[in-house]
């Protein structure tokens, strides 16, 4: 198993075997840690063990490793979504459903049920050409299916049967956004940077062509990332790209540093009415930029996830326009052709 993970992991799972060389008798503890200032400080990791299951065995004084497993009561989706683990998943799909248009409530559900939530596997490395980092306010079921959703756009026309899920778990939002901004600085970056640097490095140690998506927090995940590569790797990370959607990074930042370690970002897309890319990202800070995410703030928080200008990818003004009206947003659809009116014919976001 040690063999097959990547240094991240061989580091945390380590740390687990000098605890139990320390005090090979403890009763382990597989509880959340509870502790407000562990949790604040992103470097700390937030629970009392990895979640890896470490069997072991004490003969004649000496303490002998038998195996090294994943852990099967810490991986997958769980009722308090704080207690989910940052880790990979393969995530397969179930049906051919994909969001390319304007849809009602009742085609939006099969897209959301074209990914199998119910067969989540976690994994030690990256054995699909897809993968994708997920944002925050995302549990394990809900990141499965919009995560696929997302690299459909952004990787229209490879048919995508099977992509990897850098899990990205929630904290609710006040501590997501916390991690958000402890990523944000310089400095040492939260473990789920940390942990991404070094997948990114295993897939580059084994040659492996990989296309990544970034969406909201995602994207600043993957920047600090790649700051943290940078650092501690530094080897061009040449075969791998990235697309990006409603970034809560800032887009030049995050290219500068794609650029700086070989990685290529392959396309944007970032909705003009959605306040994440533009103000948290601080990628549109006019006032036209603030008037437009302010009036579309309460689709953003929303739970209507077809109306938001974030959750789902962004296929263009039109059909965003579109969608509205079909989910009954009338005054938001208007609003919004309204603005594309004002628009050159040339311009991209159409």
């Amino acid at each position: 198993m040690l063999s097959q993970l990547n240094d991240y992991d061989i580091k945390m799972v380590c740390a687990d075997i000098k605890q139990i060389c320390a005090n090979p008798n403890a009763q382990n503890s597989i509880k959340h840690s509870r502790n407000p200032l562990r949790r604040l400080w992103r470097t700390k990791y937030p629970f009392r063990n990895y979640h890896f299951l470490i069997e072991y065995s004490l003969k004649n004084g000496f303490i002998n490793v038998e195996d090294i497993l994943f852990d099967k009561q810490l991986y997958g989706a769980k009722d308090t979504f704080s207690a989910e683990r940052t880790m990979l998943y393969e995530v397969k799909r179930r049906s051919s459903h994909s969001y390319d248009k304007a849809m009602n409530k009742k085609e939006l559900d099969k897209v959301r049920e074209a990914w199998d939530q119910e067969k989540i596997i976690p994994t030690t490395r990256i054995n699909t050409e897809h993968a994708a980092v997920n944002g925050m306010l995302n549990e394990l079921t809900k990141a499965a299916w919009l995560m696929g959703t997302h690299l459909d756009s952004a990787y229209e026309g490879d048919g995508i049967k099977a992509y990897t899920l850098f899990h990205n778990p929630t904290d609710r939002v006040k501590l997501d956004l916390v991690e958000c901004a402890f990523d944000k600085r310089l400095g040492t970056k939260s473990h789920n940077a940390q942990h991404l640097a070094a997948v990114l490095a295993q897939n580059s140690q084994q040659g492996k062509q990989v296309k990544w998506l970034a969406h909201s927090q995602g994207a600043i995940i993957f920047c600090a990332a790649l700051e943290h590569y940078r650092i501690y790797y530094g080897k061009p990370l040449t075969g791998q790209q990235l697309a990006v959607h409603g970034s809560g990074s800032n887009i030049e930042r995050l290219k500068r540093i794609a650029n700086s370690t070989g990685l290529k970002v392959v396309a944007i897309r970032n909705n003009p009415y959605d306040l994440v890319p533009n103000l948290a990202g601080r990628n549109d800070l006019s006032a036209s930029s603030f008037v437009r995410s302010m009036k579309f703030r309460g689709l953003v928080t929303g739970e209507d996830a077809g109306a938001s200008p974030h959750t789902l990818p962004f296929l263009g003004l039109v059909t965003y326009a579109d969608q509205l009206q079909m989910l009954g947003y009338n005054d938001k659809a208007d609003i919004v052709r309204k603005f594309i009116k004002t628009l050159p014919m040339t311009d991209a976001r159409l």
